[in-house]
């Protein structure tokens, strides 16, 4: 609540006192403020009930400069009461209050001040609700709201905007995250598609980062395991759930360990999706020699891989292997990684968004403006990346005939 008490000796019937006080209520639209003052003369009586004209004004110094907004509006008093609307005549300026500083009331009629100028409480500072800024203790910008732009933003310790959250119905809803060189960094746009939608550093998801999740499965099995002669054992299985038909892609790794003879002695590891079956080439992996220096352990690594076309569902796959050589030669492996990634293929809708069309012969041409980027290149192709898959779809069709 503001007191301000001062005298006026000219216009009015004598001597006059004016007590305003500021109610504490920001309406929401419009954006006024409710003041409420009493007119008394020198003795503290009020005035006659009457019409009186009083100018309202703000400014930012407590005795001099221009204002920085002010109204003039006619007042009934009764019992010397009155109040008033601030900002109903003449609204406020956008930045006003937005940056904090100390604001001043002062109230005049037919050019004489009839209060010395009175400091704003906190009151009118909820006006810029609209646009929040936060400071921290040094007065540098830490959170910043832009109505006009749909935008949050957060700023690091410099005020470097680090953080952008924006929406609006030209460029969709977006979510940049700003590397400390001001380059994006992570960046998730919902008026593009495909690889354009998304950003992320190179090499930013890992396996550890999204081991099993929804298109990506991957299995550990570090025990050691005997291969038999001839016969195949199972080193590590998974399953994995394709939400529809599409491309499997399988890579396993182990070590395998032969010793026991100066002979031959040879490992065959394979991906696989049926127990206990044959060596399927070209798909195997051999290891090993036709002969050694001694019977002592030697060791050698193994890496496989195979792509698959399923349909939608759950699929089982198996790294197998087995030993190729009889007693004494002895085999054993350990140390099984075996992992499954998912694509979707043409039973499903692929597509992509580029700034060059590549050798796709129907890639459609669309405007898109970035915008982070509002003076690159507008001109996108999107392409049905199943122009690119079929081929491939029946390569894989045809080589397991």
């Amino acid at each position: 609540m503001l007191l301000a008490t001062t005298t006026r000796r000219a216009a009015l019937a004598g001597p006059i006192v004016i007590l305003i006080l500021m109610i504490p209520q920001v309406l929401a639209a419009p954006m006024v403020i409710n003041y409420q003052g009493r007119l008394t003369g020198a003795g503290g009586s009020p005035v006659a009930n009457a019409s009186y004209e009083l100018q309202f004004a703000i400014y930012d110094d407590s005795l001099g400069g221009l204002p920085l907004w002010a109204e003039t509006t006619i007042v009934t008093t009764s019992d010397g009461l009155f109040s008033h609307l601030m900002g109903s005549l003449n609204s406020f300026p956008r930045d006003l209050f937005t940056d904090g500083s100390p604001r001043y009331l002062e109230l005049t009629t037919d050019g004489e001040v009839i209060n010395t100028r009175t400091l704003l409480g906190v009151v009118p500072y909820a006006l810029v609700t609209r646009d929040l800024f936060v400071t921290d203790s040094n007065d540098t910008l830490a959170i910043g709201t832009f109505a006009d732009e749909r935008r949050l933003s957060l700023y690091d310790e410099l005020g470097q905007e680090q953080i952008r959250l924006q929406a609006d119905a030209d460029s969709g809803g977006q979510f940049v995250l700003t590397r400390t060189d001001g380059e994006i960094g992570i960046a998730l746009r919902g008026d593009l598609v495909g690889n354009e939608s998304v950003t992320l550093p190179y090499a930013s998801v890992s396996s550890g980062e999204i081991l099993n999740e929804t298109g990506y499965v991957t299995y550990i099995r570090v025990s050691p395991v005997t291969l038999v002669t001839m016969e195949m054992t199972d080193l590590v299985t998974l399953e994995i759930g394709t939400p529809a038909d599409g491309y499997i892609v399988l890579e396993g790794k182990c070590y395998v360990q032969l010793s026991g003879t100066t002979g031959p002695n040879i490992a065959l590891v394979q991906i696989d999706e049926e127990e206990g079956g044959g060596s399927q080439f070209p798909y195997y992996t051999l290891a090993g020699l036709g002969g050694y220096a001694s019977t002592n352990d030697s060791y050698f690594p193994i890496y496989v891989t195979r792509v698959y076309w399923k349909p939608q569902g759950i699929h089982e796959f198996r790294m197998e292997g087995r030993a190729n050589d009889a007693l004494p030669a002895e085999a054993r492996s350990w140390d099984h990684v075996l992992t499954a990634t998912y694509y979707p293929t043409s039973y499903g809708v692929v597509s992509k968004v580029s700034p060059t069309p590549g050798d796709h012969p129907e890639a459609a041409p669309i405007d898109i403006t970035d915008p982070q980027n509002p003076d690159g290149p507008s001109r996108y192709y999107q392409m049905d990346l199943r122009y690119f898959e079929q081929p491939a779809k029946e390569i894989d069709t045809n080589s397991e005939q």
